[in-house]
């Protein structure tokens, strides 16, 4: 039974730490940059919660809109077909707000984790990220 082993070697630990973050910022927004040691993962993940609470706020009301108003939204024989965008672009600008911000703090955490990956792959470990 083996009980001790060798210390990995640092490069390719670093890397692999570089790419668990990667991964967990493809999750979590922002997290993996925490992990990878850069601060800007805090406000990363701000943004992200921001936008997943006020699409969950605003999304529920404007699917309880919609049902309410399902026969002007859906009607076939509507004159103006803009008219009910017209009506609906109100209750769903909030909720693509919501989205919006999401989707910033995902490629935001995507283009850390690509420097992450690259400051690992370049450096050997130099870039603030800790190796087991």
């Amino acid at each position: 039974m083996k009980i001790f082993s060798a210390p990995a070697n640092r490069e390719a630990s670093a890397r692999e730490i570089a790419r668990g973050c990667f991964t967990t910022n493809l999750m979590i927004p922002g997290l993996g940059s925490v992990i990878g040691g850069r601060r800007v993962g805090y406000l990363q993940m701000l943004v992200c919660f921001s936008g997943q609470v006020i699409s969950l706020i605003f999304g529920v009301r404007f699917i309880f809109w919609t049902l309410a108003n399902w026969k002007k939204v859906y009607n076939p024989n509507a004159d103006d077909p803009l008219a009910a965008f017209r009506d609906m672009w109100p209750h769903m600008r909030w909720p693509l707000l919501g989205i919006l911000l999401f989707g910033v703090a995902w490629l935001w955490a995507l283009f850390t984790s690509y420097r992450l990956l690259d400051e690992a792959k370049t450096s050997g470990g130099g870039n603030g990220i800790q190796s087991p």
